[in-house]
């Protein structure tokens, strides 16, 4: 689980720079998105979304940093959980 959780962190992190993500990385990170709990499934999904709707977001310029902000929250919530 702390692979997925790191590979979760850097992956929210890249997007909100401003990068990407794509789902092969994802599934690539975990095979079993079910089996994650808690803010990392929250993440994951989050993270997915992001994959799939680059569709909209080129339709739609507002889009981005709406779902980067979203992405954002989680990120802080995932670091928040690790040092509580």
């Amino acid at each position: 689980m702390t692979d997925a959780r790191t590979f979760l962190i850097k992956s929210l992190r890249r997007v909100i720079d401003g990068g990407d993500v794509t789902n092969d990385e994802l599934d690539a990170a975990s095979a079993d998105p079910a089996a994650l709990r808690g803010i990392e499934r929250k993440a994951w999904h989050g993270l997915s979304y992001w994959a799939d709707d680059d569709d909209i977001r080129a339709k739609d310029p507002a889009y981005a940093p709406a779902r980067r902000i979203q992405l954002a929250d989680l990120l802080i919530d995932m670091e928040r959980e690790k040092d509580s």
